[in-house]
């Protein structure tokens, strides 16, 4: 969980596009899923909207949750900026209880945001409350990284730059992470700051998370009624093979 008085995701509002531009491929992967069903799709952790705006763009009706008023305030702003309001309903609902009033054919949790389940019990809440989400034959994607140990190793309470960016007021800032990582809970806690080129501090917290290792993600869908369709090692969906920093989960509910 990330550290704050309030809303636990109101420091990332004003850095999120910076925070997630590493990762490489996952909204046309998304979004082409989306396109593939009857809508609506459910995006659990909808964030700013990175991936429902899109996905609304393409023609696809989206219920976008998240469990911060920060986020969805600025989610639908950009929905509106964009045109699509009409065709995205956002929910403020925690993932774990949220349950689509009428089932639905594809459930997502993009961009790691299931790692945010800390404990096995919010694990199988979350993964039981999409199952009741989805129709017969409906789909559950997500994605998270795949645990490096000798990563783990190197950067251990180390402080790196994670990404630059210019805010709104045309400052240069950078976003700094410290990592700490606990091998038997499996638990990572990344101090995260924002600094200006002139050393000002303008944000800081700490997000909490919970690695998850390919085998043990298997039978967590299994222990919550998914059979296991498919993970890909990328978003191009080549196999999970050694090497690949991302697997990319696919639960079908019989």
């Amino acid at each position: 969980m990330i550290t704050a008085v309030s809303d636990p995701y109101l420091a990332f509002v004003g850095f999120y596009d910076a925070w997630t531009e590493g990762l490489i491929g996952d909204v046309d992967f998304y979004v082409r899923r989306a396109q593939a069903v009857r809508g609506p799709i459910v995006e659990l952790g909808v964030g700013t909207g990175r991936i429902a705006i899109p996905t609304a763009e393409a023609g696809q009706s989206v219920i976008g949750v998240d469990v911060s008023p920060a986020m969805l305030a600025e989610a639908r702003r950009r929905a509106a900026l964009a045109g699509v309001s009409g065709k995205i309903a956002f929910a403020e609902a925690d993932m774990r209880s949220f349950v689509a009033e009428a089932p639905v054919e594809l459930v997502t949790i993009p961009f790691r945001s299931f790692l945010h389940m800390e404990s096995v019990e919010d694990q199988l809440r979350c993964l039981r409350s999409v199952r009741a989400s989805l129709a017969p034959g409906g789909r559950l994607i997500l994605n998270t990284f795949v645990p490096n140990p000798i990563y783990m190793a190197a950067q251990d309470k180390r402080r790196n730059l994670h990404n630059t960016y210019r805010d709104e007021q045309g400052r240069s800032c950078e976003i700094w992470v410290t990592p700490s990582f606990e091998t038997t809970t499996q638990r990572i806690d990344i101090a995260v700051t924002v600094e200006t080129d002139d050393g000002e501090q303008i944000a800081e917290t700490t997000l909490g998370l919970r690695m998850i290792y390919p085998r043990e993600m298997e039978h967590l869908l299994a222990r919550a009624g998914f059979d296991v369709e498919a993970v890909y090692g990328d978003f191009d969906e080549r196999p999970l093979t050694e090497g690949c920093d991302e697997m990319i989960w696919v639960g079908r509910k019989p």
